[in-house]
């Protein structure tokens, strides 16, 4: 199971912007996948070192949503979490590295670890025992108050992490842990506000990449394939919008329209939205 190292800690609700929490997103076909070319990384941990985190078994699930991605985009790199805290973080030369698995260095970043939050920061687990920032939590992770993604090198522009607990909205710092990192123009966040169970984690991937080659929505690919993998997983979608309306309407974003989608940065984001499964 994942995300039983990291307690989530609930704080002070706190209005940042409006927001939104549906129950429900309907699935979204289209007649073929992206034309574009959507260059795609991977990185997953399974073993921690000195045992900081338990170990998991994630590697069969990226593997197989590499399999099935290759089938029409390319996969530009799959990587662990070995040294990897600062090819999260803003300003980073490793952030749009693409020879170091930066997150800012492909269009579509995918990545399985031990996540967890704590007042406003979600944090994903880094293999090593020890780095910058990493007091209280046992070992190094990457928070994401350091993040802006989608602002430097390829730009990413959606983000699929398999990890307990980061996409925690209930309390209402959502938008606190994950303003810098949408600001950056991150079109769409995928992600668990609760735990994420590795039993099954292997259909959950194969079948998220297989959704996503049919052209339905990414966050409907999402909900569908992790929840339906195990019914106690609690899947998450969330994005931003210049208002309501276009916030759920860019929720639908699919890999065909992925790269031709609005980026929205900073003041033009107006509003940001979310769906939950459990």
């Amino acid at each position: 199971m994942k995300g039983t190292f990291l307690s989530s800690l609930s704080g002070a609700v706190r209005n940042a912007l409006l927001l939104m929490a549906g129950i429900a997103m309907l699935t979204i076909f289209s007649s073929s996948a992206s034309a574009a070319t959507i260059h795609f990384g991977v990185r997953c941990e399974d073993t921690f070192q000195n045992n900081w985190a338990p170990n998991i078994d994630v590697y069969g699930e990226c593997d197989n949503f590499i399999s099935e991605i290759e089938t029409i985009q390319p996969v530009d790199f799959y990587f662990n979490l070995q040294g990897a805290q600062l090819d999260f973080y803003y300003g980073q030369p490793g952030e749009t590295c693409k020879a170091c698995g930066g997150v800012d260095s492909v269009d579509f970043f995918y990545m399985s670890t031990h996540g967890g939050v704590s007042g406003d920061q979600a944090v994903y687990a880094m293999w090593d025992a020890s780095c910058p920032g990493d007091a209280g939590w046992g070992g190094c992770i990457a928070q994401t108050p350091s993040m802006r993604i989608g602002s430097s090198g390829k730009q990413a522009k959606a983000l699929a992490t398999f990890s307990c607990d980061t996409f925690e909205n209930s309390d209402g710092l959502f938008w606190n842990r994950w303003g810098s990192a949408f600001s950056g123009g991150l079109k769409v966040g995928v992600g668990g506000h609760d735990l994420l169970y590795t039993s099954n984690d292997t259909q959950a991937g194969t079948n998220f990449a297989t959704y996503l080659v049919e052209n339905v929505s990414i966050g409907s690919s999402w909900l569908n394939a992790v929840y339906y993998a195990n019914n106690s997983n609690n899947p998450t979608v969330a994005n931003t919008g210049a208002n309501s309306t276009d916030c759920w309407n860019r929720q639908g974003v699919t890999l065909g329209n992925l790269m031709s989608e609005n980026v929205l940065r900073d003041g033009a984001i107006g509003y940001y939205c979310w769906t939950n499964w459990n």
